[in-house]
C-alpha cells in the first residue's frame, strides 16, 4: 500500500491545492507511534482489616505515601533479593518517600526514568479514621519509552514492612493493558529486626536483602494479601485520530495535509511544527484506535 503525500515545499495549506510534484511515502502500517503516552486510574484498595487478620490489625493500620516512577528495563529501583537503597530504606522504616523520589530524579535525568510518582498521604482501611488518611484512587500518565512502573508503601506501622510493584509493565505487544489486577503481599526491607507493629526496633546489621514474607518468616503480618492496586486505562490512546472518529484513516490525513508547515492539530510529536515527522506517527498508527 503506498499513500501519495504532498512534498512540504509544493504544497500551499492556504489554498489547499497541489502547486507541483509530489512525494510518495510508503504507509507503515506495522510501525509503532512515537511518544505514544495513556493515562491510567490507579485505585488502590486496602482490605486489611480485624476480619481479614484477626490479632493482626494494629491501631491506625494504614499503607503510608506512595512513591515510585514510570521508568524503563534499564533501570529499577528495588526487588526481591536486592538490598534496599536509601530511598526504599526510608519508605520502609518510616513511610516517607523523600529520598527515593530523589533517586527516581537521577534516573530521569539519566534519560532511564520518565516521571516520578508522588502520593503523598495515608491510604487507609476502612477501620482506620485518621487526618492523614487520603483519596484512594489517583490517575498517572505514563509512555511507551518508559511503560514500567514501581510503586511502593510503607506497611504502617511496622519495622520495615511494605507493599508495592516492581517493574511492572503496562504494555503488551505494543498495546496498552487496560486494566491490571496486582495483590498486595507484605515484603520485609531487610534493614530492621523487630517483629511488631510498631516503628523502628534494633537494627539488622549487616542488612539483608529484602524478601517476600511467608510463613516461614514467622513475622507478625502473615503473608495473605493487604489489599489490591488496580490499573486501570482510562482512554485508550490514539493521538493520530484527528477527528476522533475512532481510528487513523484518510479523514485524519486530509486533515493532516490540511495544517502542513502549521501547528496546533497535527503536531503529534510535541516538536511545535506539523511536518514529515508527525507524518510518521499518523502512518504508524493507521487503522483502529485501541
Amino acid at each position: 500500500m503506498r499513500i501519495v503525500v504532498p512534498n512540504a515545499m509544493h504544497f500551499s495549506r492556504h489554498s489547499r491545492s497541489w502547486i507541483c510534484t509530489s512525494l510518495v511515502v510508503p504507509a507503515l502500517l506495522g510501525s509503532r507511534a512515537f511518544g505514544d503516552t495513556a493515562t491510567y486510574q490507579l485505585t488502590v484498595d486496602v482490605t486489611w482489616s480485624e476480619v481479614t487478620h484477626p490479632g493482626l490489625f494494629p491501631p491506625e493500620a494504614h499503607f503510608s505515601w506512595h512513591g515510585g516512577a514510570t521508568h524503563s528495563a534499564q533501570t529499577g529501583f528495588w526487588q526481591v533479593g536486592a538490598l534496599a537503597s536509601p530511598g526504599m530504606v526510608q519508605m520502609a522504616e518510616v513511610g516517607a518517600t523523600i529520598t527515593l523520589l530523589q533517586e527516581v530524579q537521577a534516573q530521569i535525568d539519566a534519560g532511564l526514568a520518565g516521571s516520578k510518582l508522588n502520593w503523598p498521604w495515608w491510604f487507609c482501611p476502612a477501620d482506620t479514621s485518621h487526618a492523614a488518611c487520603g483519596e484512594h484512587v489517583v490517575t498517572f500518565e505514563i509512555n511507551d519509552e518508559f511503560p514500567l512502573v514501581t510503586l511502593v508503601s510503607m506497611l504502617g506501622p511496622s519495622p520495615d514492612w511494605f507493599v508495592g510493584v516492581s517493574g511492572l509493565s503496562l504494555r503488551s505487544d505494543g498495546q496498552w493493558l487496560k486494566k491490571v489486577l496486582v495483590d498486595l503481599h507484605p515484603y520485609d526491607g531487610g534493614t530492621r529486626s523487630a517483629n511488631v507493629f510498631q516503628l523502628f526496633g534494633p537494627l539488622t546489621i549487616p542488612p539483608e536483602p529484602i524478601s517476600l514474607i511467608t510463613e516461614e518468616s514467622s513475622q507478625l503480618v502473615t503473608p495473605e494479601s493487604l489489599g489490591t492496586y488496580t490499573f486501570t486505562l482510562l482512554t485508550p490512546p490514539c493521538p493520530a485520530d484527528l477527528d476522533q472518529s475512532g481510528e487513523v484513516n484518510a479523514a485524519d490525513l486530509g486533515q493532516f495535509l490540511g495544517n502542513w508547515g502549521g501547528s496546533g492539530i497535527g503536531d503529534l510529536n510535541g516538536d511545535g511544527i506539523v511536518g514529515a515527522a508527525d507524518l510518521g506517527v499518523l502512518l504508524g498508527a493507521w487503522g483502529p484506535c485501541g
